[in-house]
């Protein structure tokens, strides 16, 4: 069995490793933002939820830096359990922080969600009851960390797998998960029920790259946390090491969704302008009136009038420009058959997706 001196070593290294691969993806965030910021509006309410994530990510690296000095170096050996007690107990104030720490980050995250949901659907009623888990988050977390406050003090609450704690824990999981998995399954249908509706007038969809990244990105976070739940009711030491990664898996989830729908629109643009572009064809055709000339002694060739002929072909594959001049889902004008409409869907709610899709970056 994992005890918790090694579960801790193991989890402050797996989580330094992720650390640094969220530095890496918030750099790329910004370079990705800020590289055609001239084309698209910048979102600076997305980019201070991108550092918030960050600037939490990095406080509670920190903690669990200064808890691992402490239970090994400093803390630790002076008590009559060794390292072992001290990481049994939540008696010190890096815990408490720590928790806080990471209930913010949960927090902040499924706010997004839900708010890019509402960005989608127009309706405070289709994010009525992920806004009520939401809600149910907050308060689990709240009377969550005012339960390890006690544990200070308090000699029977300080087992984190009690009573005491354990009933505020899987509350703020199970919250935690369903609020995330219900707004990213109402999100991702939104997504889907207008990418179907499109394919009807166009062969391919620029929504379809979107949906993918929302549906993986809400996976592998509640993978995570599921993970972490069942670990914690299973009264296994595994679960510090899920805790201490689900931090920077959060950044990394939430910076990869920016990255990677800026890059789906990249590429969408990039394949009209080649779609689009247009390839002159040039033949030249020179008459049969070439004849010689010969004037006095001298000969000559002398050159007719030469015709040029220049044939300009422009190819524009509909096909694959969803990203056209009008929003996705708008047939241009012209290219609708005769005596058929453009229904108003398309001007509503592929707009509203698009949208949605701008508003992570």
């Amino acid at each position: 069995m994992l005890s918790l001196s090694e579960a801790t070593i193991l989890s402050t290294t797996l989580q330094a490793i992720l650390y640094g691969f969220s530095l890496f993806m918030f750099i790329l965030t910004f370079r990705t933002v800020f590289r055609n910021n001239r084309r698209r509006r910048v979102n600076y309410g997305m980019l201070t939820a991108t550092c918030a994530l960050l600037l939490l990510s990095s406080a509670e690296m920190a903690i669990n830096i200064a808890r691992l000095y402490q239970g090994f170096i400093s803390k630790g050996p002076a008590l009559s359990g060794g390292s072992e007690d001290y990481f049994s107990s939540a008696t010190d104030a890096t815990f408490l922080v720590k928790s806080c720490l990471y209930n913010a980050q949960t927090v902040v995250l499924d706010a997004v969600v839900i708010y890019r949901a509402y960005v989608v659907w127009q309706s405070l009623l289709a994010i009525l009851v992920p806004v009520i888990g939401w809600c149910g988050l907050v308060a689990a977390s709240v009377g969550l960390n005012v339960t390890f406050s006690k544990t200070l003090t308090d000699a029977q609450a300080r087992d984190i797998f009690g009573k005491v704690a354990g009933r505020w824990i899987t509350a703020t999981y199970s919250l935690t998960l369903a609020t995330n998995l219900l707004t990213t399954a109402i999100l991702a249908l939104k997504i889907w029920q207008v990418a179907r509706r499109s394919a009807r007038y166009l062969s391919g969809s620029s929504l379809t790259p979107i949906l993918r990244v929302i549906v993986e990105s809400g996976a592998i976070y509640s993978v995570t946390v599921a993970a972490a739940l069942v670990a914690f009711l299973l009264k296994s030491n595994v679960v510090y090491v899920i805790l201490d990664l689900i931090s920077p898996v959060i950044c990394i989830v939430f910076s990869m969704i920016i990255v990677r729908v800026s890059s789906a629109t990249e590429s969408d643009s990039h394949t009209f302008s080649a779609s689009t572009n247009r390839t002159p064809e040039w033949t030249t055709h020179f008459p049969r009136n070439l004849r010689r000339r010969r004037e006095g002694t001298g000969s000559s060739f002398g050159m007719g009038e030469i015709a040029v002929e220049i044939t300009e072909t422009v190819h524009v594959d509909r096909a694959t420009t969803p990203s056209d001049l009008k929003p996705p889902g708008i047939l241009p004008e012209g290219d609708a058959p005769e005596g058929t409409t453009t229904p108003d869907f398309h001007c509503r709610d592929a707009g509203l997706v698009r949208k949605a899709s701008e508003e992570h970056v």
